[in-house]
């Protein structure tokens, strides 16, 4: 949700820079792992405020150690200054995840 709204102020601001009308907006989608030590809970909520269309959630061992993938993810990609490569977007699209509404 969060890369959403930022996503959606950078084309704002590029959109005001070329002298154009702001016309994207966040979707609200969240995409969540929350771990709680050995556990957690994963979910997908679109959008996050209710009425919801797609609302899915599981738990269990495998959320944490998926959290742990994806901080070392993250923390490489923000090392190497990448902000979304194209399998990051091609995941998102493939699962019907879409950060932006023109």
């Amino acid at each position: 949700m969060i890369e959403s709204m930022v996503t959606a102020i950078a084309a704002n601001l590029d959109a005001i820079l070329d002298g154009k009308e702001p016309t994207a907006e966040a979707t609200w989608n969240a995409v969540c792992l929350a771990d709680f030590g050995d556990g957690g809970v994963a979910f997908v909520a679109q959008p996050q405020i209710p009425p919801r269309n797609v609302n899915w959630a599981a738990s269990g061992k495998w959320v944490h150690f998926a959290k742990i993938g994806f901080e070392k993810y993250f923390l490489r990609k923000v090392r190497k200054g990448e902000s979304e490569p194209f399998y990051e977007k091609l995941a998102l699209h493939v699962m019907g995840i879409k950060k932006l509404r023109f």
